[in-house]
């Protein structure tokens, strides 16, 4: 069987293709990279998981088959994507803000919220009602409830940046390692939000740590009651 680093240099090949210029349409897609990545990609034969759709996008094939070789080529990805991942204003079809919005050829597309700084220990305030929808990542395609929301932040650079779009599957218990969006939800139904690395849990506090500046804390699992998990990010187009 073939690693996804062999079937990236197979496709490559196949349409023609310098590692640079996979590279630019890689990052066209949304996700930063150079030629020096897709040569390690090549060799090493794996990528972390947030840059497989776009590798994928670029290349014209399925994140599944791209990750396991396995299934339908072609299926799931939609011809030019790609460009589609610029932000698109709510109800720009005539459809209000909380409506559910489609793409072309039935897709459902991918909530957003806005966020601010606002809360205690770096928290971001989330917006009750997304103010954008996007294309949905095929790995949440069927998740009802999955969402996007901005980064506001620097607590998690270089990981993720401010006008970030993290994407996120709520119906996914995170385990250790995982990038997670803590949430805190108060009486009045304001929600905040904390994005941060899980490295450990216990039945009272989530151990997690950040980037920028760089440190390890707890947070209590009474106040922090829901964690979801992050998939990948999209970057915003400008």
């Amino acid at each position: 069987m073939t690693t996804l680093g062999e079937r990236v240099r197979e496709e490559r090949r196949a349409k023609g293709w310098s590692q640079a210029e996979l590279a630019r349409r890689v990052s066209n897609a949304g996700y930063q990279m150079t030629q020096g990545g897709i040569a390690q990609i090549e060799r090493r034969g794996e990528t972390e998981p947030k840059s497989i759709v776009q590798l994928a996008q670029a290349l014209g094939v399925s994140v599944h088959w791209l990750q396991s070789s396995r299934g339908d080529k072609t299926a799931g990805i939609a011809a030019g994507d790609s460009e589609q991942l610029s932000i698109l204003p709510a109800g720009r079809s005539g459809r209000g803000a909380g409506a559910s919005s489609a793409a072309p050829g039935g897709r459902q597309r991918l909530q957003v919220f806005a966020s601010a700084q606002g809360g205690k220990e770096g928290a971001i305030v989330l917006s009750n009602e997304p103010v954008s929808w996007l294309p949905r990542d095929p790995r949440l395609e069927g998740v009802t409830d999955a969402y996007g929301c901005f980064v506001s932040g620097e607590s998690m650079e270089p990981a993720y940046e401010k006008g970030n779009i993290l994407l996120v599957n709520p119906s996914v218990q995170p385990e250790p390692g995982d990038d997670v969006v803590f949430m805190r939800e108060d009486k009045d139904g304001q929600r905040y939000v904390l994005i941060k690395r899980l490295v450990k849990v216990n039945a009272q506090n989530w151990t997690v740590k950040q980037y920028n500046p760089g440190r390890t804390f707890t947070l209590s699992r009474k106040e922090w009651a829901k964690a979801h998990l992050v998939i990948g990010k999209y970057n915003t187009a400008g």
